[in-house]
């Protein structure tokens, strides 16, 4: 399998190549960068770990072949910022160089969006490259793994025990937390009304303690065990279950913008979207969440 990233001299980037070359099925790796001689201290200190793998500087000619690109590519992080949002402006143009380039040289790839605000870049892609809507995704499995890490510790809840703890919505402060959906070793989690106030809380603080921190990096190594974990289950078992933002046309009672949704991947793409029963207050969340999409991207789509 042949996988491109575009922005892998990056954390993002260069976390997931990492995580990728462990995957033995993934036989073809092309990093493009315009840092070029970070992205050549990457390729060196790659290949020195994995010298049977085929890994290398490309451009974006080289996307040609490629059966999955991630875009991790963006401009930098800062961390004195409230929202994610705020690197749209000026992302919106690298994402047009993408796009043009996707199109000419593989304009067939799986794309995953990692670059920030996912949400309104996928959509992007979607109506001004015309690529089909199965073949987009916006990676954001992150928020469910936070909201997991949240319960875990309000309910302390054993390390061993399975949880299934789905966020969807915006990958942003509009993001939707699914109690409704929660299960713990499959079953229903039952919670208190002080306990979902406990998490919600712990959960929208997460975003604020990263930047208090004030290191200018991502998530690099989350995302890119998110990412890992995807890819792995698509090239063994062909179809993944997973959460992404994905574009919608009448699910859930919402049309035409891209939005983190219960899915189901292959090599293709989104194959399925599904649509859970959700509480009567969770879906007027994700409504106004999807709404909060299509203001933000409005301005930039042709």
């Amino acid at each position: 399998m042949k996988i491109s990233i575009i922005g892998g001299a990056g954390t993002l980037g260069a976390a997931i190549a990492f995580r990728l070359c462990q995957n033995d099925q993934v036989d073809e790796l092309c990093l493009i960068d315009v840092n070029e001689s970070l992205l050549m201290n990457h390729l060196m200190d790659f290949k020195t770990a994995y010298p049977a793998k085929t890994i290398y500087k490309g451009n974006f000619q080289d996307l040609t072949g490629s059966q999955l690109i991630l875009i991790t590519a963006g401009v930098p992080n800062r961390n004195d910022i409230e929202s994610r949002n705020i690197f749209l402006r000026g992302n919106i143009p690298m994402f047009q160089s993408f796009g043009t380039h996707i199109k000419k040289y593989a304009s067939d790839a799986f794309i995953i969006t990692v670059s920030n605000p996912v949400d309104a870049l996928n959509y992007y892609l979607y109506r001004n490259f015309d690529f089909k809507k199965g073949q987009l995704l916006g990676y954001t499995v992150n928020d469910s793994l936070r909201f997991e890490q949240a319960i875990r510790s309000v309910m302390e809840i054993s390390e061993d025990a399975h949880l299934f703890s789905p966020v969807i919505g915006e990958h942003s402060s509009t993001q939707v937390p699914l109690f409704s959906q929660t299960r713990l070793n499959g079953n229903p989690l039952a919670l208190k009304a002080e306990d979902e106030v406990a998490i919600k809380e712990k959960l929208n603080r997460w975003f604020i303690e990263f930047n208090r921190l004030n290191i200018n990096r991502t998530t690099g190594w989350a995302t890119a065990a998110g990412i890992g974990r995807l890819i792995d289950g698509i090239v063994t078992n062909g179809e993944v279950d997973t959460i992404g933002s994905a574009i919608v046309e009448g699910e859930y009672g919402i049309v035409d913008i891209s939005i983190g949704v219960p899915v189901t991947v292959s090599k293709v793409g989104v194959i399925s979207i599904h649509e859970w029963q959700l509480a009567k207050a969770e879906l007027a969340d994700y409504q106004h969440s999807a709404e909060t999409i299509k203001q933000l991207i409005k301005p930039f789509i042709r």
